[in-house]
C-alpha cells in the first residue's frame, strides 16, 4: 500500500477517535443513571469540542496537501454534504460553547439544556461524515459524467490537474445524495459505529454497571462491521479475517473493556483512544488504498490521485508537522485550561457544598 495514501489515515483516525469521545459523552450524559460518571463526561465535554473542529481542519488540510488534483474532480460531489455538516457542526459547537459559559457562571439548569440541544446536531454531524466516508470507498452516491476509460487514462497519466484546468466546465465526478445517505451500506456501517460509540464510551468512562451494555455493544458493532464489509468492501473481509492481528486486536478490545470497568486498568482513557485510533489505521491498510470499489470494478487505487511527487513530499512534511504541533498543542492547551481547570471548579464546589 502506498505509504502516502496511508499517512491520510492518520488524521483520520484522529479525527474519528476524537468525536467518538464527543459524542458519546454528549449522548450518554442525559440517560446515565451515575453522578460520578455524568461529572466527568461533562468535563470532557467541555474541554474536547474545541478539538473537534480544529481536527476536522488538520483533515482537510491533510487531503489537499496529499490530494491535492482529486479535490478539483470531487469538490462538486461533495460539496453539498460538506457544507451541510460544516453548518451543523458550527450550530453544535455554538451550544456547547453556551453550556460552558452558563456553566461558568453557575447556571446549571441552562448548561443541561444547552447540552441536550447540542446531541441531535453530534448525532447529524455523525451521519454526515459516515455517509461521506462510506460513499468514497464503495462510490454510492458518487456518479462518473465520463467515459470510465477516459477517467482510468487520465488518473494513470497523474493529469487530473491538467484536465479540470484546461476545461473547468467538465464535472468528472458528480453528487446522487439520495444515494449517498440512503443505501444500505451507509447504515449498516453507521449502526455498527453507533454501537461502537457505546462500547467507547462504557470503557473510556469505566463504568463498570454498564460492562454487559459494552460487550454487547462491541459484538454487535463487530458483527456489523464485519457484515458491511463481507457484502459491499469485500477486500477489507477478506484482509480481516485473513490477518492474526486483527483478531488480537479484536481481543484486545474485550481485555480493555473488562479491565476497564473494573478499575484494572490506569490511564485507560488513553488506552481505549488509542485502540480505536489503530482500528481506523487498520482499516485504511485493509483497503489497501482503493476506493470506489462498488462504483468501478476493482475499485480506483488512491495512489493514483495524489499529487506530483515534489509537492507530495511537502505535503507529508506539513501533514506530520501539523499533527505534532498544531494538535498536539491544542490537546495541551484543551487539557491544561479546560479540563484541569473545569476539574478544579469542581473539586471546589464540592468542597463548599460539603
Amino acid at each position: 500500500m502506498n505509504p502516502y495514501v496511508l499517512l491520510f489515515f492518520v488524521p483520520l483516525s484522529w479525527f474519528v477517535a476524537m468525536f467518538m469521545m464527543e459524542v458519546g459523552s454528549l449522548v450518554m450524559l442525559p440517560v446515565c443513571k451515575f453522578d460520578k460518571y455524568k461529572e466527568k463526561m461533562n468535563l470532557v465535554v467541555g474541554s474536547i469540542w474545541a478539538i473537534i473542529a480544529t481536527s476536522l481542519v488538520y483533515l482537510v488540510v491533510s487531503l489537499d496537501g496529499l490530494f491535492a488534483p482529486v479535490m478539483f474532480a470531487t469538490g462538486e460531489a461533495l460539496f453539498g454534504l460538506l457544507m451541510v455538516l460544516i453548518v451543523v457542526l458550527a450550530f453544535h459547537h455554538y451550544l456547547i460553547g453556551s453550556a460552558e459559559g452558563a456553566e461558568s457562571v453557575e447556571k446549571d439548569e441552562s448548561s443541561k439544556k444547552y447540552l441536550l440541544l447540542a446531541t441531535p446536531f453530534a448525532l447529524i454531524v455523525a451521519l454526515i461524515g459516515n455517509s461521506l466516508f462510506t460513499s468514497v470507498f464503495s462510490g454510492y452516491g458518487i456518479g462518473l459524467s465520463l467515459p470510465l476509460s477516459t477517467v482510468a487514462s487520465v488518473l494513470e497519466n497523474h493529469q487530473l490537474s491538467v484536465v479540470m484546468h484546461n476545461s473547468l466546465g467538465v464535472q468528472v465526478f458528480y453528487p446522487e445524495y439520495t444515494t449517498m445517505i440512503f443505501n444500505a451500506f451507509n447504515w449498516v456501517f453507521f449502526l455498527g459505529v453507533v454501537m461502537y460509540v457505546v462500547f467507547f464510551t462504557v470503557a473510556f468512562y469505566g463504568i463498570k454497571e454498564r460492562f454487559a451494555l459494552g460487550a454487547l455493544s462491541l459484538s454487535l458493532a463487530n458483527l456489523l462491521f464485519l457484515t458491511s464489509s463481507y457484502l459491499w468492501l469485500p477486500l477489507v473481509f477478506q484482509n480481516a479475517i485473513r490477518n492474526v492481528g486483527f483478531w488480537i486486536y479484536i481481543a484486545s478490545l474485550y481485555i480493555v473493556l473488562y479491565l476497564s470497568t473494573h478499575d484494572m486498568l490506569p490511564f485507560k482513557q488513553a488506552w481505549v483512544f488509542t485502540l480505536t485510533f489503530l482500528g481506523g489505521m487498520m482499516f485504511g491498510l485493509f483497503t489497501e488504498g482503493n476506493i470506489l470499489v462498488d462504483a468501478v470494478k476493482g475499485g480506483i487505487p488512491a495512489s493514483l490521485l495524489l499529487t506530483n511527487p515534489s509537492m507530495l513530499e511537502a505535503g507529508a512534511i506539513m501533514v506530520v508537522l501539523i499533527g505534532i504541533l498544531a494538535m498536539g498543542g491544542v490537546t495541551a492547551v484543551s487539557y491544561e485550561i479546560l479540563f484541569k481547570n473545569s476539574l478544579e471548579k469542581m473539586e471546589t464546589r464540592k468542597t463548599q457544598q460539603s
